[in-house]
C-alpha cells in the first residue's frame, strides 16, 4: 500500500475543532485547512483516507490511518510504501512495534557521517544498486543513474546561474545566506563581500545522479 497526504484550504474566515491554519501545499497558509491523509494500492485505487486537523505534522499522520484501515478490514500482511516526508525516527519504530513491513523514501545526503562515507567509497554506474546496513536491522538501498545525474547537474547549474545575475547586480545580502535552495552555495567573504563558494558545489555534485 502506498500512502501520502495533501492539504485543503477552505476560504473561511475563522478556524474551528478541524480546519486550523498550518502548512499549506497549495500556498494558502492564511487559510484555514485540513491534512487529508490517503492509502492507496499498487494500481492506484484508494483503500483509505483520514481527516486530521490543519496544523497538525503530516508524520503523526500515517500510524493511525494504517490502524484504522487494518482494524476495518484486517488485510493481511501489509507493506508500507511512503516518501521521505514520513521519514522519522517515531514512524520507524512504531511501523517496527506494529510488526509492518515498509519502504520509505530517503534523504541521503541528511544520513550520518559514516553512512555518507561508506557512499561515496562505492564504484557507481547507471543503474548500480548498494545496500548499506543502518540501526536495527533497516537498509539503506542507494541507485545510481546517469538520467538523474544529468538532471540534477543541470538544476544545480541552472540554480548558480541565477545567483550569479543576482550577485552582479547586488540584489543578494547576508539575509540570503541560507539553507534554502541554492542559496546553500552563497557565502560571505570580508566585508561582506557575497559570492559563490565552489567547494559546496564541488561536494554537491559529488550526489548527481544518487
Amino acid at each position: 500500500v502506498f500512502y501520502d497526504v495533501s492539504t485543503l484550504y477552505f476560504e473561511a474566515s475563522r478556524e474551528d475543532e478541524l480546519r486550523k491554519l498550518g502548512f499549506s501545499k497549495d500556498g494558502k497558509p492564511h487559510c484555514p485547512q485540513i491534512i487529508l491523509g490517503l492509502l492507496v494500492s499498487t494500481g492506484g485505487y484508494p483503500l483509505a483516507y483520514e481527516m486530521f486537523e490543519g496544523n497538525k505534522y503530516e508524520g503523526e499522520t500515517l500510524i493511525p490511518v494504517l490502524e484504522h484501515f487494518n482494524k476495518r478490514y484486517n488485510p493481511g500482511k501489509l507493506v508500507v510504501v511512503a516518501d521521505a516526508g514520513l521519514l522519522s525516527r517515531n514512524n520507524i519504530e512504531q511501523l517496527t512495534n506494529h510488526r509492518y513491513e515498509f519502504i520509505l523514501g530517503a534523504r541521503i545526503k541528511s544520513e550520518a557521517k559514516e553512512i555518507k562515507s561508506q557512499i561515496q567509497s562505492k564504484k557507481w554506474g547507471n543503474g548500480i544498486i548498494h545496500e548499506f546496513e543502518k540501526e536495527r536491522h533497516i537498509k539503506l538501498i542507494v541507485g545510481y543513474s546517469d538520467k538523474r545525474a544529468r538532471k540534477d547537474a543541470q538544476n544545480r547549474n541552472n540554480g548558480i546561474k541565477r545567483l550569479e545575475k543576482r550577485i552582479i547586480s547586488g540584489k543578494l545580502t547576508k539575509d540570503n545566506i541560507n539553507n534554502r535552495g541554492y542559496n546553500k552555495f552563497l557565502k560571505i567573504d570580508g566585508n561582506a563581500t557575497i559570492s559563490l563558494d565552489v567547494e559546496k558545489i564541488k561536494d554537491d555534485s559529488r550526489w548527481d545522479g544518487l
